[in-house]
């Protein structure tokens, strides 16, 4: 596997990156997966497979802070003017 990174891996991080049902947690949890996948290429002397599976790593990286879920705010019902009393 020297010189290029399959393009499972690439087609991977795109279908992530283009698809916003993948959380900000999925992208950081893969991400890492490349990062250690990155350095593993290194040990075993593929350093431009290992550069090409940092880039994936980066370009999750950044996209991870815009799918963080905002929290909705609390809305309550409203009670359509019924009073209640305390016994």
């Amino acid at each position: 596997m020297k010189g290029r990174l399959p393009s499972c891996y690439r087609r991977l991080t795109r279908l992530m990156l283009t698809s916003r049902r993948f959380s900000a947690d999925t992208l950081l949890i893969t991400a890492d997966a490349y990062r250690e996948l990155a350095a593993s290429l290194t040990v075993s002397g593929d350093t431009e497979a290992a550069r090409q599976a940092i880039a994936l790593h980066d370009q999750l990286i950044a996209e991870a802070p815009r799918r963080v879920a905002l929290p909705r705010p609390i809305s309550f019902r409203p009670n359509h003017g019924k009073t209640h009393e305390h016994h």
